[in-house]
C-alpha cells in the first residue's frame, strides 16, 4: 500500500465520519426538497469536504442543478 492510499483507507474505516457524511447528505436532500437550495449546497460541501472530496465527483450534477435553482432558475 502506497502512502497515498493509506489516508483514503483510513476514512472508509471510520464509521463516525461515514455517519457524519450521510447525515449531512440526508440533510442536503431535505434541505433541497424543501427549496432551500442554498442550505443544501452548504450540506453538500461540508460532506465533501468530510469525505476528503471524494464525493464532488458523484454529486457535481446536482449540486449545479441545486445552485441553479438557488440563483432563481428552473430546469
Amino acid at each position: 500500500m502506497t502512502l497515498e492510499q493509506a489516508p483514503h483507507l483510513e476514512r472508509r474505516k471510520d464509521l463516525e465520519r461515514r455517519a457524519v457524511i450521510d447525515v449531512a447528505l440526508t440533510l442536503a436532500e431535505l434541505d433541497a426538497a424543501w427549496g432551500d437550495y442554498s442550505y443544501a449546497i452548504e450540506h453538500l460541501d461540508a460532506a465533501n469536504r468530510l469525505s476528503g472530496g471524494s464525493l464532488a465527483h458523484r454529486w457535481s450534477n446536482r449540486r449545479r442543478r441545486w445552485a441553479y435553482a438557488a440563483r432563481g432558475y428552473r430546469d
